[in-house]
């Protein structure tokens, strides 16, 4: 195992570790701020918005710095900053702590997927790019079930304690494993602006966008929903994380072993399609805890497939653009994920709990059709033999 995509690997263990935790530990943020499940979860929202503005913003920026200081600052920035979320005294304190939390994740995520190509010969990009997004699935099946445990007998406070912890850690052994020296294409005006004009990948793009905002259209609110609706705290909603994160690991690690025999598009057909059967089967999980389960783990091997399958499509595509379309990829994520958390508040509001899936699945068919178009889209414009184009059909 080359160790410089291991570390790489956990690296984003810790940053889906801290992006996710919130999720779990959503009912007792609001319970010790005397505040309501909807406005604690405004630190997803907050979380997301900066990852998305701050995604591309650094891709600029960074373009010109060495690899090994980006990320290993991203990732000190992202510890320091979580060891003071742990000190929080009010909410709004948290909101803004963790608005700029999520620089640390807005760095990081991309710039180590767009580094990659420098590690890794052609043929291994796609199987490369999955092994390290697995980190996020990881994060899923220990890190967030583990920090819902943590938070619920020590407190939220210790579990920002610990990711921050970890954070440094892993900066500590990154600057030890990644050479210096790593440079990518500086991504100015006219790197944008061929991404911009890029149709194929800007359609990929969009389906990242769609398909995160149907995942937290649901997921945002589902230990709120857990808890009223079907009775499970504490540690039973760690144990349907790890039931849903074991899924996605699952489900990770079948996208990456066949990433570049089935192609990304396909990968992505059938991820979606696995989160969408989800959705419309969820009415049937008022038949009991055994069908909440399967359907849960149904819906946590799709939950985290597409993302690594997803910026696998952006490298085929253009792999000079990758430092930019990867990094507008991470930004569409939590432009997704801040729209379904806006999506599912009004949802939860309106409609009621209940309603959150029927709302997801509207989202996730969108994203299946637009993916569908992009597919149909991208093999013609490699066919076409524009600049820097793949086999076709490898998309």
């Amino acid at each position: 195992m080359d160790p410089r995509l291991l570390t790489l690997c956990v690296g984003n263990f810790v940053i889906g570790t801290g992006a996710m935790i919130v999720t779990g530990m959503l009912n007792d943020i609001a319970a010790d701020f005397a505040i309501s499940a909807a406005t604690a979860g405004q630190l997803i929202s907050a979380f997301a918005l900066a990852c998305c503005i701050g995604a591309p913003l650094f891709a600029t920026l960074g373009s010109r710095i060495d690899r090994r200081l980006l990320l290993v600052g991203s990732l000190a920035l992202y510890g320091a900053l979580h060891l003071a979320c742990a000190l929080a005294p009010e909410f709004g304190t948290l909101v803004v702590l963790r608005f700029v939390t999520a620089i640390g994740a807005a760095i990081y995520t991309p710039q180590a997927a767009a580094t990659l190509p420098l590690l890794v010969e052609p043929g291994q990009r796609g199987r490369a790019i999955s092994f390290v997004f697995l980190g996020w699935s990881i994060a899923s099946v220990v890190g967030v079930p583990l920090g819902t445990w943590i938070g619920n007998g020590f407190g939220w406070r210790v579990s920002m304690t610990v990711v921050g912890i970890l954070a440094l850690g892993v900066a500590c052994a990154l600057w030890r494993v990644l050479p210096r020296g790593l440079m990518v294409q500086p991504v100015g005006r006219a790197a944008w602006a061929a991404v911009l004009r890029h149709t194929p990948l800007m359609l990929v793009v969009s389906v990242t966008m769609i398909s995160s905002a149907g995942m937290f259209t649901m997921f945002t609110y589902i230990a709120p929903m857990l808890r009223d609706v079907h009775g499970i705290q504490g540690a039973g909603l760690s144990l349907m994380f790890l039931a849903y994160g074991a899924c996605g690991v699952f489900g990770n690690l079948l996208a990456a072993s066949r990433m570049d025999r089935l192609t990304p598009g396909r990968v992505v057909l059938i991820a979606l399609g696995s989160s969408l059967a989800a959705m419309l089967l969820w009415p049937l999980t008022g038949l009991g805890t055994l069908a909440l389960v399967l359907v849960f783990m149904l819906w946590g091997v799709g939950g985290f497939a597409t993302n690594s399958a997803q910026q696998a499509r952006l490298v085929i595509l253009a792999p000079e653009r990758a430092a930019a379309s990867i990094s507008l990829n991470s930004s569409s994520i939590y432009l997704g994920q801040a729209i379904g958390a806006t999506s599912g508040a009004a949802i939860y509001a309106l409609a009621g709990v209940d309603a959150l899936h029927w709302g997801s699945a509207l989202w996730i068919l969108l994203a299946l059709l637009v993916s569908a178009r992009a597919t149909r889209l991208g093999r013609r414009w490699l066919r076409a033999g524009q600049p820097c184009a793949q086999p076709a059909g490898r998309t």
